[in-house]
């Protein structure tokens, strides 16, 4: 719409540059700052080392200002540029009446040229987790803190990226940030636990975030409080999110051994919402906040385990007929 407009060469010739239409810049590819060096963005995440480098200083601001300062070259405010600029007015937002998005990149089933999916060797399928078991036990594997965002749990950086359609190899880099012997000794574990402080998995709503962990066996979440995209996405990999309280979180340290008591199937597939929690010798309470097509999805193994059973249901068919 851009080049339509003609203002693709307007730009560039006021010294613009231009980056394809993707996270690019917003996770830290491309564009990364000079090191210990101040830096305007107009989206919606800032945190330590999300512009690609550690010591970055991002300031997060509106389309407006960061034309004006691009102009100044330092932080003002537009609506004062017209009086220190006299060839200049304040800039404004233009809006067209409507969006002409492309579909030139969707192909219809019936314009397929044949039905075969054709993957690269980079390229898996995605994993589908069985139905929820009665009995959820294992180590605490990962004690965390406050704020743990999906950054932590997936890093989006230039040389994980290139594997985010390949999970078993995108697995190894989970909760890196953390604890870098996290994926492996989960894998070795064969299940367990991640325990959490408060907003856990805020920031991107990357669904790898709940992905990977799912691959490497964790089965529970028991964290002060939950993100909330993230906690969807837990219900949708068939991770079981538990809110425990402080004290709760105090008591269990990063390798304890921790059972749900109680028979995790039908506790979920019932409405029971207190569940619990033993670690040693002591009991504590979780507690699950779910709605009731949420613990079907949860029970069934996560959201495509339970689309594969609607479209089974709907059809009359069962697995064992495909």
């Amino acid at each position: 719409m851009l080049a339509r407009e003609g203002w693709v060469a307007e730009m560039m010739a006021a010294g613009v540059n231009f980056s394809e239409a993707t996270c690019g810049a917003c996770i830290g590819i491309g564009h990364v700052p000079a090191s210990d060096s101040v830096s305007l963005r107009t989206f919606n995440r800032n945190f330590e080392g999300r512009s690609g480098i550690e010591d970055d200083n991002v300031y997060l601001c509106s389309p407006e200002v960061a034309a004006a300062a691009a102009i100044k070259g330092e932080i003002i405010d537009p609506r004062d540029l017209e009086e220190e600029e006299e060839d200049l007015e304040a800039p404004g937002v233009e809006l067209p009446e409507e969006y002409d998005g492309s579909k030139t990149d969707l192909i219809a089933p019936d314009e397929a040229v044949d039905d075969e999916l054709i993957k690269g060797p980079n390229i898996g399928d995605v994993p589908i987790r069985d139905q929820l078991s009665s009995d959820v036990e294992g180590e605490a594997l990962l004690k965390m803190e406050d704020n743990i965002t999906t950054d932590h749990i997936i890093p989006a950086t230039q040389d994980i990226l290139m594997y985010r359609s390949n999970v078993p190899k995108l697995s190894e880099f989970t909760l890196s940030r953390v604890d870098d012997t996290f994926a492996e000794r989960a894998l070795d574990a064969d299940g367990g636990f991640l325990v959490a402080g408060e907003n856990y998995g805020q920031g991107s709503s990357r669904e790898h975030a709940a992905l990977c962990p799912m691959y490497l066996g964790i089965e529970a979440v028991l964290a002060q409080s939950f993100a909330r995209i993230h906690r969807a996405n837990l219900f949708n990999f068939g991770i079981v999110p538990l809110t425990i309280d402080e004290d709760t979180y105090e008591s269990i340290d990063q390798g304890d051994e921790v059972e749900i008591v109680d028979d995790v199937y039908d506790a979920v597939t019932s409405g029971q919402e207190e569940f619990t929690v033993r670690v040693g010798d002591d009991e504590f309470t979780a507690t699950l906040d779910a709605s009731e097509r949420e613990r079907d999805i949860l029970a069934a193994g996560g959201k495509l385990a339970w689309t594969r059973e609607q479209a089974e249901g709907a059809s009359g068919a069962t697995p064992a007929d495909d």
